[in-house]
């Protein structure tokens, strides 16, 4: 609990920008995120998620996804059909994502999703620097490209993995999203990842 007190204290005293750069009122989201891979041969493994994103301002959405991975020893990248519901919308979309080891302590995230029902693309890139023992500090951003005015975001992150038994990981981190012309996000994630091996 102090860690995680820590964590906090340090993203607002830090990161977390006055008025002059951020909206009065900050969205408040937690993402609740399951992902399995299931080998099916030494490279090759079923992908799926399960993501739900709750904000209190935004529109909250779950999200389903499943398609196939490919993996090599230090990366691995998924490519997979995504569905969105949100209150009144439903979303398709082709999700494409790639996590590599940049050496023993930096790791890279990278999402790219075209809409497939309209004119849209999504992405996210993440990076992040282990600082002690096993505490990364790092980067994000989010964004949406889309005929008018694009969604862009971006701002700092704070990761901690919270427990490992065999092939399932838990790991939480806590990140400010300074969105522009929109209302800036502080987001909770709670990340559950299991890898079901071919023996």
């Amino acid at each position: 609990m102090r860690l995680i007190a820590g964590i906090v204290l340090t993203l607002s005293a830090c990161f977390i920008p006055g008025r002059v750069l951020a909206q009065e009122v900050t969205d408040y989201q937690n993402r609740i995120i399951l992902h399995e891979q299931a080998d099916v041969s030494k490279n090759l493994f079923l992908a799926g998620w399960v993501i739900d994103n709750g904000q209190v301002y935004s529109t909250s959405n779950i999200n389903l996804f499943g398609g196939l991975g490919y993996r090599r020893e230090s990366w691995w990248i998924e490519s997979m059909i995504q569905r969105q519901w949100s209150a009144g919308d439903a979303k398709l979309m082709l999700d494409n994502r790639f996590q590599a080891q940049l050496g023993p302590r930096r790791s890279l995230y990278v999402e790219v999703a075209p809409f497939l029902d309209r004119k849209a693309v999504y992405d996210m890139v993440v990076f992040e620097q282990n600082v002690w023992r096993g505490m990364n500090i790092g980067a994000e951003t989010e964004n949406v490209h889309r005929p008018g005015k694009d969604s862009l975001g971006a701002g700092p992150r704070v990761s901690v993995p919270v427990a490992q038994v065999s092939n399932f990981k838990m790991a939480i981190a806590l990140a400010y999203q300074l969105r522009r012309q929109e209302t800036n996000a502080l987001r909770f994630y709670v990340v559950f990842n299991h890898r079901d091996k071919r023996e």
